[in-house]
């Protein structure tokens, strides 16, 4: 089922499978600011990336000794959640572990998601909360994918993303592993979007859980979507390829993908993060359309 907030401004739509938002409507213009999903180039319109963001090395890992399998970015994006909360404006989807779940994922676990319109502003808030015993591990990721079909005739290689700070770390990415010990650092306020810069896979900048805000928008008409986060530990930039589909993914990230040297634990994973029995974890991001 999918469910609609809404505010004078904005109308949302977000499944209940995956808790996933589908529609970001600007209600005076009825402009949709996220990519329709269309099957032949991507067919996910904002997946939540949990427990893993992005790819384990050779699909496995390693928890309490045991080994364990998992695809990339994870279970959640394919799970039904249940909707805990309702108002016209927010909704707050749940999903906890279960039998399911603990063959993939050793932590028993509560992830809740809320969506919340203020004024031209869509907040999404996580809480992860450890209802297991002992210590866990998770990570955690957005993957929202935004139209660069704002307007009529509209073209990818009008937009650009406008980035700050405008000096990042950029970790290289080798066949969807993370080369963060050749990381370097990149300037750049303003980038080109091209279907070109994606050949080589999303370009991933390591924010160390300092502010920072993207902001793709046509150079032509001026529209676009900021996406703004406090305390992301790294963020992705990604668009189809070969296919060159009309969309462009900012994607905030409280984790990222294996190393190119992993040694497959969990608990020593890249950025991963760590909750004892009983405590909860809190972060989020913004997205303000125009």
């Amino acid at each position: 089922m999918t469910v609609m907030i809404e505010n004078e401004k904005l109308r949302a739509l977000i499944s209940e499978h995956g808790a996933e938002l589908t529609s970001l409507i600007a209600r005076d213009s009825a402009r949709e600011y996220v990519w329709n999903g269309d099957a032949k180039y991507w067919k996910r319109h904002a997946p939540v990336l949990f427990p893993i963001e992005g790819k384990l090395k050779d699909d496995r890992y390693l928890a309490d000794g045991r080994e364990y399998h998992m695809t990339q970015h994870g279970f959640a994006r394919d799970s039904d959640f249940d909707v805990v909360k309702k108002t016209d404006n927010m909704v707050v989807l749940e999903l906890c572990s279960s039998e399911q779940t603990r063959t993939v994922y050793p932590y028993d676990f509560k992830l809740k998601i809320t969506y919340e319109l203020n004024g031209s502003t869509l907040k999404t808030k996580y809480e992860v909360t450890n209802t297991g015993n002992g210590t866990m591990y998770f990570g955690l990721g957005a993957h929202p994918a935004f139209s660069t079909l704002l307007k009529e005739n509209d073209s990818f290689d009008d937009y650009v993303i406008e980035i700050e700070p405008e000096t990042l770390t950029r970790i290289p990415l080798k066949n969807s592993l993370i080369d963060p010990k050749n990381s370097y650092q990149e300037t750049c306020p303003e980038l080109p979007v091209t279907h070109e810069l994606f050949r080589n896979d999303a370009l991933i900048y390591d924010l160390k859980q300092k502010p920072c805000s993207f902001t793709l928008k046509s150079t032509k008409h001026g529209h676009g979507v900021k996406v703004s986060s406090p305390d992301s530990k790294a963020l992705g930039i990604w668009s189809s390829w070969p296919a060159e589909g009309q969309f462009v993914c900012i994607e905030p990230w409280w984790s990222v993908a294996d190393t190119v040297d992993s040694d497959g634990r969990f608990e020593t994973k890249y950025y991963t993060n760590t909750l004892d029995e009983g405590s909860s974890f809190h972060s989020g991001f913004e997205v303000t359309v125009f």
